[in-house]
């Protein structure tokens, strides 16, 4: 089904960088203006000066980012692989007290066409943030960060990942420390197992739609200025693809925080929501279904039976209309007095700090959704409400880049 390739990777000089450590960053749209300031003062060659630079200073950001990641080449900060290469990247973090391990294969996934249904995506996107990253991608001619992707099966890691890791390090996030390590794979007998294996799988976005359709959008440009080149590297993006039966796949919720125009009572809010949910107070924010937060309580949305699914308009499967942000954007909040605005948050205790502090008016906890109801939905290209998955933990930026050939 898909096409995956080693590359010549770019990448961070071992011989002038011994960790990672100070140059690594998290993804740019989850960068706050604190973190990038963090990542500023650990290291003048900290990624974060080219996915997301500073406003101000000379001329276009995207350009002076550019004329930075450029500038590390020539002087060695970056260097390329000698050869193709593939790396294994393996993520050690907690949830809770319970320790996990996520393990993904970083290389080049050939771009298609949504259509061709052999790369699935599962969540709409937006313009803005589509012209932001291509902005990026032309200045600098480089995926600067791998896109998450799931398949089918598994791969069989236990040979590379018994030996010593090209890098470790650590990264700090809300949750805590996540451990990185990664093996090169240089030879060819591993190499082209990893491609005859993936021959047969597709591929599922979990994170990264709008860099997928940017570098959509960008390959089709390039192929009308040069329609011969069918094969050159930005026909390809940046992936590390992992194993949807993974022990270490998380799939985490992000919760709403919710004003309306008005402020609504409680009593008034169980009136509009009564035909369609049984409501029942819970003492822990915990279960299967949507809780309403709010005047200080918790309160469980239970769904009364199938034909409250029928409410929803909207044209689509009944495991979509099942998700709990379907449910909350095209039931709930339709039903409620109009939305004013609209707050995201993975942490149940500022849901409930916000709400008690007159923030916000009520606060909606979304239950786990599984990592099969996402692939379920992607084969019907069913696209999901945005903010629906949240993959846990995010793949770091600054293990390898994939700079374009000229």
């Amino acid at each position: 089904m898909v096409n995956i390739t080693a590359f010549k990777a770019l990448k961070y000089n071992p011989a002038k960088f011994k960790t990672l450590d100070k140059v690594v960053s998290l993804p740019y749209d989850v960068i706050t203006n604190k973190m990038q300031e963090e990542y500023y003062r650990k290291s003048d060659k900290n990624i974060v000066r080219v996915i997301l630079r500073k406003e101000g200073g000379k001329g276009d950001r995207y350009l002076q980012a550019a004329k930075e990641f450029k500038s590390w080449a020539e002087e060695g900060t970056l260097v390329y692989e000698e050869k193709p290469v593939f790396y294994v990247h393996q993520q050690q973090f907690y949830l809770g007290k319970e320790k996990l391990v996520r393990t993904g294969i970083l290389c080049l996934v050939r771009l298609e066409e949504f259509s061709k249904k052999k790369v699935l995506p599962h969540e709409h996107t937006f313009p803005s943030h589509k012209a932001d990253r291509l902005k990026l991608l032309e200045a600098c001619g480089s995926n600067m960060s791998p896109i998450f992707g799931l398949y089918e099966g598994s791969y069989n890691f236990k040979n590379i990942v018994s030996k010593k890791p090209a890098a470790v390090f650590k990264m700090k996030d809300k949750n805590g420390v996540v451990l990185n390590k990664v093996w090169c794979v240089r030879d060819e007998k591993n190499l082209l197992s990893a491609v005859k294996a993936f021959k047969n799988k597709k591929v599922f976005i979990a994170d990264g739609h709008h860099r997928y359709e940017v570098g959509l959008f960008f390959r089709n440009k390039m192929r009308k200025l040069y329609p011969a080149s069918t094969d050159s590297s930005w026909n390809y993006i940046m992936f590390t693809l992992v194993s949807l039966h993974d022990k270490g796949l998380i799939v985490l919720p992000t919760h709403r925080l919710v004003k309306f125009v008005f402020k609504v009572s409680k009593q008034n809010m169980f009136k509009t929501l009564s035909p369609f949910f049984e409501i029942t107070e819970v003492k822990v924010p915990v279960s299967k279904d949507i809780i309403l937060y709010t005047d200080n309580r918790y309160y469980v949305l239970k769904p009364k039976g199938k034909k409250v699914f029928s409410v929803i308009k909207e044209k689509h499967s009944l495991t979509w209309k099942k998700l709990p942000t379907s449910l909350l954007h095209h039931l709930i909040l339709k039903k409620l007095p109009q939305t004013k605005e609209t707050a995201y948050t993975r942490d149940i205790s500022e849901v409930k700090e916000k709400v008690n502090n007159g923030s916000f008016h009520a606060g909606f906890i979304i239950p786990d959704i599984s990592a099969k109801t996402i692939m379920d939905l992607s084969y019907k290209m069913e696209k999901m409400p945005h903010k629906t998955t949240y993959f846990y933990p995010k793949l770091p930026v600054g293990i390898a880049f994939n700079k374009f050939s000229d």
